[in-house]
């Protein structure tokens, strides 16, 4: 799992029942879920209860119990009332029961769905996380001419400030580039990369604003985005374009030098793992056409051919033995 920068700098976020911490605090407790580290998380509930509760990226610790196996973690969790049963995983949309019937972690389908079944025990529910960024008035205004695109003002503010273009933590920290990019303004992309300005290699919603249009996902990726870029859960961009069957982008990734055969956390797999898993046919022709290994996985559980077979997939499941799968 990889520290996010605003994870990084002990920024106030505000939990449930609008109670304040801090996103080291939020990264600690994310942390020691996914290690499965009851006595810390403990402590840190014992220290301020909505932390056991607290999320980034709508995701909260009880998630990293699960897919990590940790029986007794999730247990407390569930009995401190740190789960919502309509959560579903971001931005993948699978509850936390199928996440631990992928890996085969039956003790924890059975929690989880008493726990559902039984309202008594749910004690926090929605969202929370809001990051508060302690930005000065001017900053603030930058990145609103930016959001306006408003093109002269953003010149002269960064003829004055030319660091601003620098910090990679505006727009939620997804980077001052992210709407320039989302709506394909090049004006404003030129812009802002003449004084520095990059998009991260970290990003929470690369897909949705970066890569949202095709012309303009190749004209971020002409000006220098990595075209490895990934979340928090190393889930590379070409890992959503396999999961989403979009064939147009993902040709365009390996174009701009996407690695063929990354392993994300979420799902231990590759982005031909993924296609398999969601069923995208033309995906896994394309990708195995590429040269994608048809075994590599980080997981027996999670193999492509693993997926087809799970998930009913027949077609796949031959078009993967006859490339060699296992």
């Amino acid at each position: 799992m990889i520290q996010p920068n605003e994870l990084k700098l002990n920024l106030p976020v505000k939990l449930s029942n609008g109670v304040m911490s801090t996103t080291t605090k939020v990264w600690e407790v994310l942390m020691a879920s996914k290690n499965g580290d009851l006595g810390t998380v403990k402590k840190m509930f014992a220290e301020c209860p909505e932390l056991i509760y607290a999320q980034y990226n709508y995701t909260p610790p009880i998630h990293f119990a699960v897919r990590e196996g940790h029986l007794e973690l999730v247990r407390f969790l569930l009995a401190q009332g740190a789960h919502t049963p309509g959560y579903k995983t971001y931005p993948f949309q699978d509850t936390l029961q199928i996440i631990a019937q992928d890996r085969g972690y039956t003790e924890i389908v059975a929690l989880l769905n008493d726990f559902a079944a039984d309202s008594s025990l749910h004690k926090f529910k929605g969202d929370n996380g809001q990051i508060f960024y302690k930005r000065s008035e001017l900053e603030q205004e930058f990145e609103r001419s930016v959001d306006e695109e408003d093109l002269e003002k953003t010149a002269n503010l960064l003829k004055q400030h030319p660091e601003f273009a620098k910090d990679e933590t505006y727009f939620w920290g997804e980077g001052i580039l992210t709407f320039a990019a989302k709506e394909n303004n090049r004006s404003m992309i030129d812009l802002l990369m003449s004084y520095g300005a990059k998009v991260p290699d970290i990003l929470k919603w690369a897909q949705f604003y970066y890569l949202e249009h095709d012309d303009g996902a190749a004209y971020i990726l002409e000006k220098g985005m990595n075209p490895n870029t990934m979340s928090w859960h190393h889930v590379t961009v070409l890992h959503d374009m396999a999961q989403k069957g979009n064939l147009t982008k993902a040709e365009l990734l390996l174009k701009y030098g996407a690695d063929l055969n990354p392993v994300d956390e979420e799902y231990q797999s590759t982005p031909l793992g993924m296609a398999a898993r969601w069923g995208h046919i033309e995906m896994v022709k394309y990708l195995l056409q590429q040269g994608a290994d048809p075994n590599k996985a980080g997981a027996a559980w999670a193999t492509p051919l693993a997926w087809a077979k799970k998930k009913s997939f027949a077609d796949i499941e031959e078009r993967l033995i006859d490339a060699g799968a296992k």
